[in-house]
C-alpha cells in the first residue's frame, strides 16, 4: 500500500469538496485557532467564537462608516439645494455654484460647460467648444461618474490637477445647444456609485433653476 503525503492544499480541495465537514465535526471548531480579524499585531490567533465576533464587529463598523459618510453627503446635498433655490439672479447663481459650492463639497470645481463663448465669459463658466462637449453629453439628465478624461480638456485652465470628476447632460434645448454640469476633484472623490443618486437629484434641480433664469 502506497501511503500518499497529505498537504495543505489536499486539505483546502478536501474542505471545498465537503462544505458541510464542520456541521457533521461541530466539535473540531473548538480545537482549532484562526487568525485574529483585528489588524493590530499582538493577537495573531483567536477562538473559531472570537474569530467570528471579530468579523462582525468589523462588518458593522464598515456599515456604521458607510451610513455616517451617505448621511453628511445627504445633508450637504439638502443644504446646497436649498440655498441655490434662494438665489435670484443668474449672476448670484453661478457665483453660488462656483465658490461656495465647492467649499461645501469639498471639491476643486463645480461649473456649467458650455459652447456658448459669450455667456461662458459673462457668468465665469467653462468654454468647450461644441464637438468635444457632443463627444462627452449622452442623453439629457444622464450622469457619469468616473477618472477624468484629459483628451477633452475640460479642465485645462485649472492649476490644480483634476483625478476624477461627474459630469451631468444638460438639457439642450435651455441654451439651444448640449451643455454640462462638472464637478472636478483632485481626488478619487467620483470614481464608483458613492453619492450617484444624490449628485444627480442635485444636478436635476440646478437644471431646473438654471432653466427658469434663462426662460426670465
Amino acid at each position: 500500500m502506497i501511503l500518499k503525503k497529505i498537504n495543505n492544499k489536499h486539505i483546502e480541495e478536501y474542505l471545498q469538496n465537503n462544505s458541510d465537514f464542520f456541521i457533521k465535526n461541530p466539535a473540531l471548531l473548538d480545537k482549532l485557532e484562526f487568525p485574529s480579524a483585528s489588524k493590530e499585531k499582538t493577537s495573531k490567533i483567536v477562538s473559531f467564537k472570537d474569530w467570528i465576533i471579530g468579523n462582525l464587529k468589523n462588518k458593522q463598523k464598515d456599515f456604521i462608516e458607510t451610513a455616517k459618510h451617505n448621511y453628511i453627503t445627504q445633508t450637504k446635498v439638502h443644504e446646497s439645494i436649498i440655498h441655490l433655490l434662494r438665489q435670484k439672479n443668474i449672476k448670484d447663481f453661478f457665483n453660488f455654484l462656483n465658490t461656495d459650492l465647492t467649499k461645501l463639497f469639498e471639491v476643486e470645481i463645480i461649473s456649467l460647460v458650455t459652447s456658448e463663448k459669450k455667456f461662458s465669459e459673462k457668468y465665469g463658466q467653462i468654454f468647450l467648444n461644441e464637438k468635444k462637449i457632443n463627444l462627452i453629453h449622452r442623453n439629457d439628465k444622464n450622469l457619469i461618474l468616473d477618472a477624468t478624461d484629459e483628451s477633452y480638456n475640460l479642465y485645462d485652465n485649472l492649476e490644480v490637477k483634476i483625478y476624477s470628476n461627474a459630469i451631468f447632460s444638460i438639457d439642450k434645448f435651455i441654451l439651444g445647444s448640449p451643455a454640462l454640469l462638472v464637478f472636478g476633484s483632485k481626488t478619487n472623490h467620483f470614481i464608483g456609485k458613492k453619492a450617484y443618486d444624490l449628485i444627480r437629484f442635485f444636478s436635476l434641480v440646478f437644471e431646473n433653476k438654471f432653466n427658469s433664469f434663462v426662460n426670465e
